[in-house]
């Protein structure tokens, strides 16, 4: 007869990789999402040009069952806040403002509008 416990190591494998998964999306978009509000940000203060995708933050939001503080307070946002800061002490405001519409793929598409 065989162990019982190895006709429950398959199940066992199956479900835990289906978890894995989700945290990994649920990071995924978290990550994404919190880049590209923080270009949305730093877009809403010094580009007046470009417009902000709110539904799509939204949306994405609730996906993870997030908030906008609750991204503003993640590695993702703190680090692309500082990479915009080098790029316009580098190159500019201008340069900053006309690439970021096409900066953010994945999740954050549609985050920064021309």
């Amino acid at each position: 007869m065989p162990n019982p416990i190895w006709t429950i190591v398959p199940v066992l494998c199956l479900v835990a990789s289906q978890a894995l998964a989700e945290i990994s999306r649920r990071d995924a978009i978290e990550a994404q999402t919190a880049s590209a509000l923080a270009s949305a940000d730093y877009a809403e203060q010094r580009c007046p040009s470009l417009r902000i995708g709110w539904q799509r933050v939204e949306q994405n939001l609730k996906s993870i069952k997030g908030t906008i503080e609750g991204l503003r307070r993640t590695e993702s946002y703190g680090e692309q806040v500082a990479a915009l800061q080098a790029v316009e002490k580098q190159h500019g405001r201008a340069m900053v403002c006309t690439v970021l519409p096409s900066a953010h793929g994945g999740y954050g598409r549609g985050v920064i509008l021309r």
